[in-house]
């Protein structure tokens, strides 16, 4: 046997069944045929196999034909694999390697550590002896008192340990007699697991599954715990299905100690043109209610495709349906859910292409009332009809055409038929520093009425409308706090005309008075919907003044004034309503923008300069200064309906701990509306949040709800999710565990 001098590197073929030697700098073996150059030893020009072996040490010495040992911070390598250790040895014909002292296994997808290998590198099989390993891919990483090789991608550690933690902690783990850590599926099982929180086991199972990704993946999910003051404590064990690539589904059973068992199931499907959900939930023989409760809802929505003449086809079906007015009170506690009135069941059909777009809906509504303070249900449109064009310009102007056919039903109000047509033609004017813009349009409308629910006729109504837009810009360079600004000036007159049609004798099916806005301001008609079209001979002014950013061009400040003034008194009313005999609408102001770093303003306001007072008014300030730390403060009033104060912040503490609250009071019931109170501890690889929430369900109603999460970065979380809870109760909210990414963690190689 030959010793090669230090530092020799070789390179051959190593290939079962492939005839291999190793030369000295003074002669060579048979079968290869190397040249040396300097310290480097070329792979020879014969080798044909497309997967060379590549060797480096202090020492390497060949043993007959096939084997060889290397020595002295000897590395093994090809493509997508090397072996570093203190000793090795290699046999060509079997592919067997043994390595010893120091060893580092780097494949493809994972770096295993310890002090003894054997790998056969051909089939990928093999163990290794009191093994560190890590997932280089999936971020998980462990121990084990030995871990096999089951080929590509596929490692079994008896009596070993999984977690997602970075290297300097152990703060949660998986313990089990056998764990198979299956990265060609992502997939991790353990026989006989423990997991261990802060050195505490607290849940094991005989069988384990876990997902090494965040893909889909069958089985049991963590359970949910919280405490409410309407269900009492309830459980959930959710199991879900991955049915196919584009197919899943969800049952949910969830105890409730003051009402029984509900089981809640949810089908989803998606494909290239579709996509879906289906949800039902039963409860039955609710223990406080007496009576069984239920919840069914369909989402369907479909790209038909294009037709000859160029048009895109899509359909949509929402159908929903509970068992009575309290079911989301009692069965949720998010407010959006809770204050639902209306549940919406409508069919739609659109077609859209460069001319307009046509619509067809049907559509209906469930009504969930509350007992004390009821509200009229909705009409129903079974069908809706309708078809909105618009073409630029046709011999310099604009051509517009929103038409409609709906039939109303409802159960206690006057049914009936209603056709619009509104053709409109504008001319507009433009140039780079302001614009005017002539519009002429006429409103047709016509009612066929329902005789067994009204006594209203048959009627029709044409209105000529006249409106005329215009506006200038002005510009000019500025300094606001020391920095470069552009400022602009942005006056805008709009002046609309409509003649008056008594309309008494007409029904309200759809028509009510918005609030006052700069969208409805600069509107022909001063209410919504088609039933009303009110008299007009009014002048509205406004102006708005931006403050930009010259280097980026974003809109740092904007400040703005509008209000309408009527050249003649109004007669059209909606029933009910006294005439609006003043001269001019309320005075609508806004304030929005970043005033310095971090803060951002937006404030609101409508004066009522014929009353004297404040009809509205909502002032709004942020300060983030930086993600992850967030306060708002609001405050919101109307001289009719509310007055409020808003609080809520996320505040970092340190150390990982943030404080999380809200508080909205109504100033004028003396109640609170939401209150929320909890806190949250981010770490590298978990985290855990509680809060508690008390949301007004209805009139002279409240919930209150315990929550709390523990999150296992990479495995799973254990607990009822606030996310939803937060995110909607404190705007700007930011969860750090969806954006935490896995520290790397690296094992320290003997390279040179």
């Amino acid at each position: 046997m030959r010793r090669f001098p230090p530092r020799l590197i070789c390179a051959a073929l190593l290939a079962t069944g492939s005839a291999s030697g190793f030369a000295q700098s003074s002669g060579q073996s048979p079968g290869v045929n190397l040249r040396i150059e300097s310290d480097l030893v070329r792979i020879p020009i014969e080798n044909k196999d497309p997967v060379p072996l590549f060797v480096d040490a202090d020492a390497i010495r060949g043993r007959g034909r096939d084997e060889i040992e290397a020595e002295g911070d000897a590395i093994l390598r090809r493509r997508g694999q090397a072996v570093f250790a203190d000793f090795l040895r290699h046999n060509a014909a079997s592919g067997d390697l043994t390595a010893q002292g120091n060893v580092v296994l780097v494949q493809r997808r994972n770096e295993v550590l310890g002090p003894f290998l054997f790998l056969n590198i051909d089939r990928q099989t093999g163990f290794m002896d009191s093994p560190v390993y890590r997932l280089t891919e999936l971020g998980g990483r462990g121990t084990a008192e030995r871990v096999f090789f089951e080929g590509e991608d596929r490692l079994r550690a008896e009596r070993g340990r999984y977690t997602t933690c970075g290297p300097e902690s152990e703060d949660w783990y998986i313990r089990a007699d056998e764990l198979l850590l299956d990265q060609t599926r992502n997939v991790g099982t353990a026989r006989n697991a423990s997991l261990v929180f802060q050195g505490v086991p607290i849940f094991y199972a005989p069988m384990l599954s876990f997902p090494l990704t965040s893909e889909r993946k069958s089985g049991l999910l963590a359970p949910t715990f919280s405490l409410s003051g309407r269900n009492g404590a309830e459980l959930a064990t959710p199991y879900y299905w991955a049915i196919a690539p584009d197919m899943d589904y969800t049952v949910t059973p969830r105890m409730m100690t003051k009402r029984g068992l509900q089981v809640g199931n949810e089908f989803r499907y998606l494909g290239t043109a579709y996509a879906g959900e289906a949800r039902a939930e039963f409860l039955p023989n609710d223990r406080i209610m007496q009576d069984n409760r239920y919840l069914l809802a369909f989402r369907h929505t479909q790209r038909v495709g294009a037709d000859p003449l160029g048009g895109n086809w899509t359909g949509l079906l929402n159908m929903q349906k509970v068992s009575d007015d309290l079911y989301f009170r009692d069965m949720s506690t998010r407010i959006a859910l809770t204050s639902l009135t209306n549940l919406n069941r409508d069919a739609i059909l659109s077609r859209s292409d460069e001319f307009g777009v046509f619509f067809l809906r049907a559509q209906r509504f469930q009504t969930l009332q509350d007992p004390l303070a009821p509200i009229t249900p909705p009409y129903a449109r079974l069908p809706q009809i309708s078809y909105i064009g618009n073409r630029l310009d046709v011999f310099g102007s604009d051509l517009g055409l929103n038409s409609e056919y709906v039939s109303f039903s409802h159960p206690t109000l006057p049914n009936g038929q209603r056709l619009v047509v509104n053709p409109s033609i504008t001319l507009p004017f433009l140039s780079t520093f302001g614009f005017i813009k002539p519009k002429v349009a006429l409103h047709y409308t016509q009612y066929v009425m329902d005789p067994q629910t009204t006594t209203l006729g048959d009627a029709t109504r044409t209105l000529p409308v006249f409106s005329l837009d215009s506006g200038v810009v002005f510009e000019r360079d500025a300094s606001l706090f020391g920095r470069n600004i552009m400022q602009t000036l942005e006056p805008r007159l709009f002046y609309s005309y409509i003649p008056f049609r008594d309309q008494a004798r007409l029904p309200v099916f759809d028509s009510a008075l918005p609030d006052p806005s700069f969208v409805t301001l600069f509107q022909e008609n001063l209410y919504s919907g088609s039933d009303r079209i009110a008299d007009a001979n009014q002048v509205t002014a406004g102006l708005i003044s931006r403050v930009i950013d010259p280097d980026t061009g974003s809109e740092r400040l904007r400040l703005g004034l509008a209000q309408r003034f009527y050249l003649d008194s109004l007669q059209v009313t909606l029933p009910g309503a006294p005439e609006r005999g003043r001269s001019k609408s309320d005075l609508i102001g806004s304030v929005t923008g970043q005033l310095w770093r971090g803060w951002t303003l937006d404030a609101g306001l409508q004066y009522s300069s014929t009353l004297s007072t404040v009809e509205r008014s909502v002032l709004g300030v942020r300060f983030i200064p930086e993600p992850g730390m967030v306060f708002n403060a609001s405050y919101r009033y109307s001289r009719t309906q509310l007055e409020q104060i808003d609080l809520s912040t996320q505040w970092r503490l340190g150390r990982g701990w943030s404080t999380l609250a809200r508080y909205n009071y109504s100033l004028r019931d003396g109640t609170i509306l939401e209150g929320l109170a909890g806190f949250q501890y981010d770490d590298d690889c978990w985290s855990f949040r509680f809060v508690a929430n008390r949301i007004a369900v209805a009139t002279q109603q409240a919930t209150t709800a315990i929550s709390f999460q523990i999150e296992l970065g990479g495995l799973s979380r254990v607990g009822s999710n606030p996310f939803e809870l937060l995110r909607r109760s404190i705007p700007g909210y930011v969860d750090s565990a969806l954006n935490r990414t896995q520290p790397v963690t690296t094992i320290p190689y003997p390279l040179r």
